[in-house]
């Protein structure tokens, strides 16, 4: 995000100037430190942000959390969805969520710790089809085939992508997606 030095001052007829500074904060009971912006009116002392300084302050201190926690972010978590060609809706049926609850993370909402380390785990095929066969039952016959299809298929391109053995390990580890895409 690019901020402007200085902006007019909604405090006084001056000026606030922007402020950089490291500050920790408690997120979830864990303490974090990061690089906190806001501004400060010259003439009353008196300091603000705006919602795009509270974003991405917030921000700072949720890619820390995912990082501690090996939760994936929105874009993986969207990669991740969009590879097996489900809807959000369709990929938290299959984990057994919220309606909207999927969507709402890719969209940047963090989830649980306990959540996370469950979107963690489903980014290993082998993981994620054992989550399909567990909602097999919620979906029919045609739908359940075609799912199965596409992370079948995905565990091909990975095979057919590493001459060696190392395919063994993206189908059955966790790892960040996308990486073997070509």
């Amino acid at each position: 995000m690019i901020l402007q030095r200085s902006i007019e001052s909604p405090f006084s007829n001056g000026k606030a100037v922007l402020q950089e500074e490291m500050r920790n904060t408690d997120f979830r009971g864990e303490s974090f430190q990061y690089l906190h912006r806001n501004y400060r009116c010259e003439e009353t002392g008196l300091e603000f942000t705006t919602d795009e300084m509270d974003f991405d302050n917030l921000e700072r201190i949720y890619v820390q959390y995912r990082q501690r926690h090996h939760i994936p972010s929105p874009a993986e978590l969207t990669q991740m969805r969009e590879k097996y060609g489900l809807s959000a809706t369709k990929m938290a049926q299959i984990l057994g969520l919220g309606v909207n609850q999927y969507a709402k993370y890719e969209q940047g909402e963090m989830p649980s710790e306990s959540i996370g380390k469950m979107l963690h785990s489903i980014q290993t095929p082998a993981v994620f089809m054992g989550y399909i066969e567990d909602a097999k039952s919620q979906f029919s016959e045609e739908e359940y085939k075609k799912i199965c299809a596409k992370v079948q298929n995905s565990f091909l391109k990975i095979i057919k992508s590493k001459p060696d053995l190392s395919w063994f390990w993206e189908l059955f580890s966790p790892r960040s997606f996308g990486e073997t895409e070509s």
